[in-house]
């Protein structure tokens, strides 16, 4: 890193926006965040406060509040959103505690995420937002969350991926969850090419 070659302190830690509903760092900053030791500390953790549960279909946010001021400051699909948010409400209930918690909890197990900055009218918010370190999803609930808020694969990096399998084996070796049943990571070139 340029820090290193001038004899800089090294970077430890970016703030960056992150939520289920806003993966996309995802696919190249986090990886560069765990290869080089770098925390992610999240800022808009629940996205300006429509992954608390409180908004759906047919509850959208009331002019005046925050979200509905500001809620197209983390833009996000609407409909992948309530999508999103009935999935957190389905786990929480299976943990007695509030989607917000849930969401909470989820990027805290997230790869490279070091801390969220969480922002609480009341003080029943904050300390409910407090106790997301606590609360221990099971392998289920992760899989439910990550499912239901999967942005897919953004260009050019399902390229990328492509090749990298079709050119260098490790990547099955490494992750070969992403290739069972021929899923998306399936090297497609030698049916293109064949016949």
């Amino acid at each position: 890193m340029l820090q290193a070659h001038l004899g800089l302190e090294k970077y430890v830690t970016a703030q960056m926006y992150y939520s289920l509903i806003g993966r996309g760092l995802e696919y190249e900053f986090q990886s560069f965040a765990e290869y080089h030791n770098i925390g992610i500390l999240v800022w808009s953790p629940l996205a300006g406060g429509f992954l608390s549960g409180k908004y759906s279909r047919t509850n959208p946010a009331p002019a005046g509040t925050r979200f509905a001021e500001a809620g197209n400051f983390v833009p996000f699909d609407r409909e992948t959103g309530y999508r999103v948010v009935d999935v957190l409400k389905e786990v929480a209930s299976r943990h007695d505690a509030s989607p917000a918690r849930v969401a909470l909890s989820w990027l805290l197990g997230r790869p490279a995420v070091s801390s969220v900055i969480v922002a609480a009218r009341k003080a029943e918010q904050l300390e409910d937002n407090m106790r997301a370190v606590d609360l221990q999803l099971s392998d289920e609930d992760v899989r439910l969350l990550d499912v239901a808020s999967d942005p897919g694969v953004p260009y050019p990096k399902w390229m990328v991926l492509q090749l990298d399998t079709a050119e260098d084996p490790r990547s099955k070796i490494l992750n070969p969850e992403r290739y069972a049943d021929g899923g998306a990571w399936k090297d497609l070139r030698q049916t293109r090419w064949s016949g």
